[in-house]
């Protein structure tokens, strides 16, 4: 069960931002982005050769098209783990879009705050010890890895530095309300 889950009282699954926000928010919509988020597969699935920047770039023309009927009305991001990663590339993104794609540059202007949960802002290792020995036997066993996404986690990757301080930019540039929580 996933952390963002519980059971009711009648037993059935709660998935608390579509549950639970809409009860404590009425006049909020709710949109929930899903992507293939395992760096890793078991025998017989292929990884996504999908980046963060594909899956920001994804994300950003989703949320526009969900948006086109009132693409001003605010934004607020609450993303978890790698989707936090996700969600300031999607900014980024939409920031560079301004002059030729400003339908797309509409999601920056009009994010209010962005919330965060275990986000690796400074980069996670994915490749411990334990789990590199796991990943060498699991490339032996024909298993496949997405290396983009696990390079870009790490606590060396220019990228993620780079993006952590265009980020911080826009954020202080924009006002956004910015809440992070860590475990």
């Amino acid at each position: 069960m996933s952390a963002l889950s519980r059971h009711a009282d009648d037993g059935e699954l709660v998935y608390w931002p579509k549950h639970l926000l809409p009860e404590a928010l009425p006049s909020a919509r709710v949109f929930v982005y899903g992507y293939d988020t395992k760096v890793r597969h078991t025998l017989g699935a292929a990884v996504s050769k999908n980046n963060v920047y594909d899956i920001a770039s994804d994300f950003l023309r989703t949320l526009e098209t969900e948006r086109r009927s009132r693409p001003s009305r605010p934004l607020m991001f609450i993303a978890h783990s790698l989707g936090g990663i996700v969600v300031k590339e999607l900014l980024r993104q939409s920031y560079g879009l301004q002059v030729h794609h400003s339908h797309l540059h509409r999601i920056y202007k009009a994010t209010a705050a962005v919330m965060f949960f275990g986000t690796p802002h400074g980069g996670a290792d994915p490749h411990g010890f334990r789990e590199h020995i796991v990943e060498q036997v699991a490339r032996a066993a024909g298993l496949t890895v997405n290396e983009q996404t696990v390079s870009t986690l790490l606590p060396t990757s220019e990228r993620l530095r780079e993006l952590r301080d265009e980020f911080g930019l826009m954020a202080r540039r924009e006002g956004w309300i910015i809440y992070s929580f860590q475990e």
